[in-house]
């Protein structure tokens, strides 16, 4: 509820926001019979957010507990866990890892700085290397590993795939739908572990029937930037939208701002429909909801928490070292919207945490309210 902070008002606001006072404050006849004040209440009774009790003793009133963020591991407990040699419970974070294991010719070198998008042509990720990072990863938490590249130009990916299913976690193998296309007939002659799930990355318009029978688990990303675009793509997967979930995701790719601004950045209307608990807002305040937890390897072994900030270190590094290194001093797990203009606007915890976009479009904020 918005509201204009008279005096009055200010005043029971003021007395409302000390703590120890439990959301609660006592006001005197005279404040009650003020046309202002009255009707200020009359809006916080109507949509829930308070209400008067009479006659009630200071001591014995109701009280409403305020929601405090409450870190119970922050950064000084790990660099005490550290210093005494417990260095296992952090590895819990890891929750998800993405090796970009080869190129495909249907890449890109800069789209894959916004989501997850093939690079163009590049080296081979060691496939040794890939198996003992995940195993030096282990944790109850991990619970994904991404594939990304054009899986079919990989040597021995089928023993590949196969040894990642050892470890029992989702494999998600993200390839070009050309490049899917173009192995059909390989495709449908491996048997693949039930682990294992593809994700077709289109951006253009194809043939859907070649796809449309394919006897394994997929989604589909659809990557656009116009309207034109999502009207386009939209309507080709008509006929497989009930039985594999269809993503769309926008790309800059520095001409479509105006597409950007009408269609990504948030409004107040936006904001107003929402649906978050206190806990979706508590997140935003310690961490960034869309980074934390993951870490990205390139082709090149240099090991990132987010492609668009400096490395953490390499492939060759121990997994603890690498989650370490992020939560001492690392620039993406809890990057958060503490700085400004987001620092003075009222709606600061409600927007997503920072994202790529921002960074690739070079604006504080995706945002048209400040």
């Amino acid at each position: 509820m918005i509201f204009q902070l008279s005096k009055k008002i200010e005043k029971i606001c003021n007395h409302l926001l000390i703590k120890e006072n439990l959301y609660t404050t006592e006001l005197s006849n005279k404040a009650i019979n003020d046309n202002e004040i009255s009707q200020w209440i009359n809006e916080l009774i109507n949509i829930q957010a308070g209400y008067p009790t009479f006659n009630v003793e200071f001591e014995d009133r109701p009280v409403s507990l305020i929601p405090i963020l409450k870190i119970q591991d922050k950064r000084e407990y790990y660099e005490k866990q550290h210093n005494l040699g417990f260095r296992g419970e952090i590895l819990q974070h890891l929750q998800e890892i993405t090796f970009y294991i080869n190129g495909s010719e249907n890449g890109n070198n800069e789209y894959f700085k916004q989501t997850t998008f093939p690079l163009k042509d590049c080296q081979n990720l060691d496939g040794s290397k890939i198996l003992s990072f995940i195993k030096n990863s282990r944790s109850v938490l991990l619970n994904t590993v991404n594939l990304v590249g054009n899986i079919f130009l990989y040597p021995a990916f089928e023993q590949l795939i196969i040894d990642i299913a050892y470890f029992s976690v989702q494999c998600a193998i993200h390839v070009p739908i050309q490049d899917l296309i173009d192995n059909l007939s390989q495709l449908k002659t491996i048997h693949w572990p039930e682990y294992v799930r593809f994700n077709l990355l289109v951006g253009n318009v194809f043939d859907v029937s070649l796809i449309r029978d394919l006897d394994l688990p997929f989604s589909i990303t659809v990557f656009v930037f116009s309207e034109n675009d999502h009207i386009e793509l939209s309507t080709i997967f008509e006929d497989i939208s009930e039985n594999h979930s269809i993503n769309f995701v926008p790309l800059y790719n520095n001409h479509n701002l105006s597409f950007f601004e009408s269609n990504i950045f948030i409004d107040e209307n936006d904001l107003d429909t929402m649906d978050l608990t206190k806990n979706d807002i508590f997140m935003r305040q310690a961490l960034n909801i869309t980074d934390f937890g993951k870490l990205t390897v390139m082709p090149d072994e240099t090991v990132y928490a987010n492609v668009n900030n400096p490395p953490l270190g390499t492939i060759d590094n121990s997994t603890y070292s690498l989650v370490y290194k992020e939560f001492m001093g690392g620039k993406s797990w809890l990057k958060i919207r503490d700085q400004s203009p987001c620092t003075e606007c009222l709606y600061q915890w409600l927007c997503p945490s920072p994202s790529n976009y921002e960074i690739a479009i070079g604006k504080p904020n995706l945002c048209h309210v400040k």
